[in-house]
């Protein structure tokens, strides 16, 4: 039973996947997020077959079928990361029952905190991977993508029996930490943008101490990152660096690993 429920995150993440490469690219051109996929070069309509995360890129070979262009290494990618994450989340929050008889699996897979976890931080990953793109590709961050984001989040926290208070004070903490960086660099290195998604993050982590993490995660993969352009890249200081990509793997990692850090960082300060 519970591979079953492996297999089938796993063909979830991958549709999810296909859909957020759709998402980007329409946030990005203002295009309506209904109707058909289509080839962005020959504007041809693309075919349900041709539309299989990863294997149909695999069997076309990386080209349209119609003008036989390029199609970018970016789509099964995406499809591939998401579907494997989505079956790390699985296995992060059901993990300890994976040895249970399928009827038991099965109703531990009904209970409803749990399955409400598990939605929740599939969601969560879903807009990091969201993030991620947009900002790789256009140094931008898409404000309607992270207020709709945030919407759905509130809701499943409030849900999920998250304080009010916990949720509010958490996304001061985390837009006023970008918010003040927008104001004493006078906009430079630090976008309006960043301050909305510091916010968000507040709705992922109402535990301040996980927002922390997320953050500090954030700067110290940023850090090793300039470093690495500096002197491997060969790259100035005033290289723009995309900070919501950061942002977005200090939030998965802290996802999965949070509260496995702060366990060990109160642990180093009670010894």
């Amino acid at each position: 039973m519970a591979y079953i429920f492996l297999f089938g995150s796993l063909i979830l993440g991958l549709i999810i996947g296909s859909f957020l490469n759709c998402l980007v690219w329409r946030l990005y051109k203002n295009k309506s997020l209904w109707g058909r996929s289509y080839c962005p070069k020959c504007l041809k309509k693309i075919h349900w077959y041709d539309n299989i995360p990863v294997l149909s890129w695999l069997a076309l070979k990386g080209s349209c079928r119609h003008c036989r262009q390029a199609i970018s290494v970016q789509y099964p990618l995406v499809e591939f990361i998401t579907g494997i994450l989505f079956v790390l989340v699985f296995i992060r929050i059901y993990g300890h029952g994976l040895a249970y008889s399928s009827l038991d699996f099965y109703q531990l897979i009904m209970q409803g905190g749990l399955l409400g976890n598990l939605v929740r931080a599939w969601l969560i990953v879903a807009v990091m991977i969201m993030v991620f793109i947009y900002d790789a590709r256009w140094l931008m961050i898409s404000l309607p993508a992270i207020i709709w984001s945030g919407v759905l989040i509130l809701i499943f926290d409030l849900a999920l029996g998250y304080g009010f208070v916990s949720i509010l004070l958490a996304v001061l903490i985390g837009a006023a930490f970008f918010g003040l960086q927008f104001l004493l660099t006078k906009g430079r290195g630090i976008g309006e943008g960043d301050i909305w998604l510091g916010g968000l993050m507040g709705l992922m982590f109402p535990d301040w101490r996980l927002l922390l993490t997320a953050i500090l995660s954030s700067y110290i993969i940023g850090a090793i990152t300039g470093l690495v352009m500096m002197f491997w890249a060969k790259k100035g200081l005033k290289t723009k660096v995309p900070l919501g990509v950061f942002l977005a793997l200090g939030a998965i990692i802290t996802l999965f690993f949070g509260s496995e850090v702060i366990r060990w960082y109160w642990g180093l300060l009670s010894a």
